[in-house]
């Protein structure tokens, strides 16, 4: 486990995930020991603004972030700058912050705890550099783990995140996007309430999907989070018409260049299946036009990953009732299996639960599952030794059989419409 988060945070450092984003100065080329004489110097009444920028660009390792933690009162000092008066050292000590937010799992929670009230507060009311530069710290805190996105969702944080999006400017917009992404993630039953209590909140997140001049790291993670609400809202939010069609227009302008933009189509593909919960969705997504158009680009292009979170929409529309054929062909999903096979992945069960699904609604579909080629790709699936991909393939054989009963604790297509899939973004 600490080896994986050590992993996990070694890479966000070297993401752009650290410094002022104002200051473009080059990490001093020092070594630990004279890192922490630096952060000793740190530690004086009044340390200047060339001291904190020094701390700020040299603490941008975990290593030295750990540095840092360990040297007595360097941290309290750091607050201390953080909640004072001047705005230029209030500002780097929030960068500051930012790094040192990647340390540690016990600095993050360390920070989060001391921090955490002043962060909200100037988040909600500070300056757009300083909005800037706490959002982003706030981002780096949360995507540490759940235990820290909790920490900060007791203190306030989301309701002034989601304020960021109406902010005129735009580094103020990625850094609350990239904040409001890791901290819905884990998918907290909790935040459903809190996101939804002000109708504004998805309003703002959905605006962003529509203008055309926004940074591809704003859509990215405007896109993802947009599917973590989803999947919060699929059982508890009612969905409008129009929001459905921004949504498809996303997914349409993202899927129509070549190649396919899978860091939009993928989460935008993700909000239609949890969507799809509801039969009157079902209903319409199988009526429109540009679905079914969406739905053929899908299947042509390169990205079988993109197929198989497609596949949960269209099971869900065969559940409901509607069955959308002609925009997938039979090679496509036997490509799927076959390296579902391989790499005994989950991919292979939703292609499965698919073509049972579409077997129990049409007799002509199950003559086509019969053939012998087909029954010689799947009957693998029956003793690969990965158990839900096993349960699957019984579902499969014992739908086109057409087999009343199965085994105790074996489970068949039933009418109940799927959740979709896991958050796991």
């Amino acid at each position: 486990m600490n080896v994986y988060r050590k992993e996990d945070r070694d890479a966000r450092f070297k993401q752009q995930r650290l410094c002022l984003q104002e200051v473009k100065e080059l990490i001093a080329d020092i070594t630990i020991d004279e890192f922490k004489e630096l952060v000793l110097r740190f530690k004086e009444k009044n340390p200047s603004l060339d001291t904190i920028k020094a701390i700020k660009n040299n603490c941008c390792t975990s290593t030295r972030a750990e540095a840092f933690f360990r040297t007595d009162g360097a941290f309290e000092a750091l607050i201390s700058i953080f909640i004072g008066k001047n705005a230029n050292k209030q500002l780097e000590a929030a960068a500051c912050l930012t790094n040192l937010a990647c340390g540690s799992h016990k600095a993050a929670q360390r920070i989060i705890k001391r921090a955490g009230p002043y962060l909200v507060c100037f988040i909600g009311s500070g300056s757009c550099y300083l909005q800037d530069q706490c959002a982003w710290a706030v981002g780096n805190l949360a995507d540490d783990c759940f235990d820290c996105f909790s920490l900060l969702k007791v203190q306030g944080i989301m309701p002034v995140l989601f304020t960021l999006l109406k902010s005129p400017s735009k580094e103020v917009i990625k850094s609350a996007v990239h904040a409001l992404h890791a901290c819905t993630k884990y998918g907290d039953p909790e935040l459903g309430s809190i996101i939804f209590a002000d109708s504004e909140n998805l309003k703002n997140l959905l605006s962003l999907l529509q203008q055309n001049d926004v940074e591809k790291i704003i859509l990215h993670n405007a896109a993802f989070t947009l599917s973590n609400i989803c999947y919060l809202s699929s059982q508890h939010f009612e969905v409008s018409n129009e929001e459905i069609q921004i949504i498809l227009n996303c997914l349409h302008k993202s899927i129509s260049n070549c190649p396919v933009d899978i860091s939009i189509a993928l989460p935008m593909t993700r909000c239609l299946g949890f969507m799809t919960t509801r039969y009157e969705i079902c209903h319409y997504l199988s009526e429109h036009s540009m679905f079914n158009f969406c739905a053929t680009q899908i299947f042509r292009c390169e990205f079988d990953c993109l197929k198989v979170e497609f596949l949960w929409i269209l099971t869900n529309i065969a559940v409901s009732g509607k069955i959308v054929l002609d925009v997938i062909n039979m090679n496509s999903l036997l490509k799927i299996l076959d390296t579902s096979l391989f790499f005994l992945d989950c991919s292979g069960v939703q292609v499965l639960y698919y073509l049972s699904t579409l077997a129990t609604k049409s007799e002509d579909i199950i003559k086509i599952l019969q053939q012998d080629d087909i029954i010689q790709r799947i009957s693998p699936f029956l003793i690969c030794g990965e158990k839900t991909l096993q349960q699957a393939a019984k579902t499969f054989f014992c739908v086109i059989r057409k087999q009343e009963f199965l085994h105790k604790n074996e489970v068949i297509i039933t009418n109940e419409l799927f959740a979709s899939r896991p958050i796991c973004m």
